[in-house]
């Protein structure tokens, strides 16, 4: 079986409580569906700087709570990208 990969499009922040819960929330549904799905953070000046080519790997995209971003530009690239390609796209 082909292993989900999810972005996470924010600048995660360990003391962050709803980042730790994202992360919990995409493990807890790994586990239920009996699936692994791996993630990774993409910080958002990253993908100011690289655009698209920061995301277009991932399964689908995930905007991650926690605004102010370090660059809204870089989340709503991220964010312009699933919408356009149609890629799965949940945010919080």
């Amino acid at each position: 079986m082909v292993r989900p990969r999810i972005g996470v499009i924010g600048d995660f922040n360990p003391e962050y409580l709803y980042h730790q819960a994202t992360n919990k929330s995409i493990d807890l549904t790994a586990r239920s569906l009996g699936i692994e799905i791996s993630y990774e953070w993409i910080a958002t000046d990253l993908l100011q700087e690289r655009g698209a080519s920061a995301v277009q790997s991932f399964d689908g995209l995930w905007a991650s709570p926690g605004s102010p971003y370090r660059s809204m530009l870089g989340a709503l690239e991220g964010i312009r990208y699933a919408r356009d390609r149609g890629k799965p796209f949940v945010g919080t």
